[in-house]
């Protein structure tokens, strides 16, 4: 089984033993402690030592989290120890993140322009990918000097490039195809 079907189904157990008031508490407390693990390096070590008994981990995890994880995280943390998956946990929360917006009828979408939008431009936009998407979209714009010019929106698989440098890369492909018949 590859790692993300392994987190989808730590993300799925997660997801039905939360409580749906507690889901973006979880949600957002799952992604600080990956991003904490993934930024000490003694701790991601930690979750990895196979010369560990599983509690053994989770007494020092419990120790340098100083209890500020709330019950469910720890039962995921204890599952992924005992299962040698610790690992796994940034896919785990990165799996959780897309299951929770689902569950919530909300789709994210990556906007990435030249420029900074306007507060109208972000709102039409979001509202015009809603549409599309059927659901609540949540932008999240990157500023990338790279697009030249316009716009690309990636919402789960689709990638929507109106951007300036991909109609030139366009172009360039065209040239190239148009070219190598000519000769």
């Amino acid at each position: 089984m590859t790692q993300r079907a392994v987190s989808s189904r730590y993300a799925e157990g997660l997801l039905r033993a939360a409580e749906p008031a507690e889901v973006e508490a979880l949600r957002r407390e799952l992604d600080e402690l990956a991003d904490l693990v993934e930024s000490v390096p003694d701790l991601r070590a930690l979750l990895e030592r196979p010369d560990l008994e599983a509690d053994q981990k989770m007494a020092a995890l419990e120790a340098a989290l100083g209890g500020q994880v709330r019950r469910p995280i720890l039962g995921l943390l204890n599952a992924l120890v005992r299962h040698h998956r610790g690992s796994h946990l940034a896919a785990v929360a990165e799996a959780f993140d897309e299951l929770a917006d689902e569950a919530a009828g909300v789709a994210r979408a990556t906007v990435r322009t030249a420029a900074p939008l306007t507060e109208e431009q972000t709102a039409r936009l979001r509202a015009a990918l809603s549409r599309l998407a059927g659901r609540e979209v949540v932008l999240e714009v990157e500023i990338s000097p790279e697009v030249l010019a316009g716009v690309s929106v990636q919402i789960g698989d689709r990638l929507i490039d109106g951007t300036a440098a991909g109609r030139l890369a366009e172009l360039r492909q065209t040239l190239m195809r148009t070219e190598g018949r000519v000769r």
